[in-house]
């Protein structure tokens, strides 16, 4: 049985760096601003150079997530890393769900007062759960 070898030409992924035939690419969005570098060459010093650049700007720019989910709530519901398509507005007190029905978007919130965000969060997540993949 013979092995089949990748294309040259394939662009493979890593986390914000982009393997292009002519080298790598370092892209990133944050707070509307797009960042872009190309390191010529698919050798190992132009690897480590996307990768030392990359952590720069990771350092630098402002998190991706704006409503950040505290570590507390995080810890209450058992996770480590917040949910994807849960949203926290904290001034307003609730937690956003967005999902599709149908051909229309619609939107779910879960408010809290007092010390019940923990559990706000963890219908949030639930009913995620359920408007994504419906049994």
């Amino acid at each position: 049985m013979k092995k089949h070898a990748k294309k040259s030409g394939s662009m493979t992924a890593f986390k914000n760096i982009r393997v292009l035939p002519s080298g790598y690419q370092v892209a990133m969005v944050r707070a509307g601003i797009e960042v872009s570098k190309h390191f010529a060459g698919r050798t190992e010093k132009s690897y480590r150079a996307a990768t030392r650049y990359r952590d720069q700007l990771l350092r630098a720019l402002p998190d991706k997530r704006r409503n950040k989910i505290p570590r507390h709530i995080l810890q209450a519901v058992g996770l480590s890393k917040p949910v994807v398509g849960v949203y926290r507005t904290a001034k307003r007190k609730f937690y956003q769900v967005s999902y599709n029905q149908g051909d229309r978007k619609c939107t779910a919130t879960f408010p809290w007062t007092g010390d019940d965000e923990a559990e706000a969060y963890q219908m949030a997540i639930e009913f995620r759960r359920l408007a994504v993949a419906p049994d």
